[in-house]
């Protein structure tokens, strides 16, 4: 089984996603069994999920003239603020062990390595298989994603999140983003949520994500990312009962890669 680990540092957000496609072409063209990246975002930069309507979800006028970065992920899920984050991605084959099975499944199964990694480094965590929506409900407008808390999300035991995740398949290929948060960047998004947005509403999504967010260094103000990807590279290596081989991402910019950026660009 060929399991490698990119880790590629800090890309703009278009880029970011560009890669994460790049990365799910190869998996198909079976060049890898298992990849897991991880990565961070600058400038900082909202996501939304793959069936989002951007003018209901975000001002993006706003948002992109204040110098911040605006991407659609191919994954689903909400809007997302990425700033002081470790975020990961998981590409495999949709038959691979790791990702096999029911949605439900492939998210336990996913959240298993990450509860460990969180572990190690002393972080005490739980997940849980229910959902819990707050803020006007999952399909409300204007609702971020971690005003909820979504089957097999890696949270804290006094039941605040601490991991966002959403995840994807398409043509026999298995994707899921994560969003490790080591600062609450996420109230940032308030200030560039639609203009229609009702106050009430805000004001509930403000208290959510002040009260309902944890982040790593609540636990550990000294944790470095790196420190995080190093027990996430342990983890991901212990389960599949493989080393995961760090790969240089320079090979994979070329032609292609610049392809999907523009698509990425224009898928907005």
């Amino acid at each position: 089984m060929k399991a490698v680990h990119f880790a590629t540092g800090e890309h703009e957000g278009v880029w970011n996603m560009a890669f994460d496609r790049l990365i799910m072409e190869l998996v198909r063209e079976n060049r890898w069994d298992f990849v897991l990246r991880t990565y961070g975002w600058d400038p900082a930069c909202v996501s939304i999920g793959k069936l989002q309507t951007i003018r209901r979800e975000i001002d993006s006028e706003k948002l992109i003239g204040d110098g911040y970065g605006l991407v659609r992920r191919p994954t689903g899920g909400r809007a997302v603020w990425h700033e002081t984050e470790l975020t990961y991605s998981i590409v495999a084959r949709l038959d691979h062990p790791m990702v096999s099975g029911s949605i439900s499944e492939a998210l336990k199964k996913t959240a298993i390595p990450m509860v460990n990694a969180m572990n190690s480094l002393g972080i005490e965590v739980a997940v849980s298989p229910l959902e819990k929506h707050r803020a006007g409900g999952p399909r409300t407008a204007g609702n971020p994603c971690f005003t909820s808390h979504g089957k097999w999300e890696v949270g804290t035991t006094d039941g605040r999140k601490l991991v966002g995740s959403a995840q994807a398949r398409s043509r026999g290929v298995f994707l899921e983003h994560g969003s490790i948060l080591f600062e609450n960047d996420q109230l940032k998004i308030l200030d560039y949520l639609p203009k229609d947005t009702p106050q009430r509403l805000k004001e509930i999504i403000r208290h959510q994500l002040a009260d309902g967010i944890a982040c790593v260094h609540e636990f550990r103000p000294n944790l470095e990312m790196s420190d995080m990807q190093n027990a996430l590279h342990e983890s991901f290596s212990y389960i599949l009962t493989v080393d995961l081989e760090y790969l240089p991402f320079k090979e994979l910019e070329g032609k292609r890669l610049s392809e999907l950026e523009y698509e990425c660009r224009n898928d907005l």
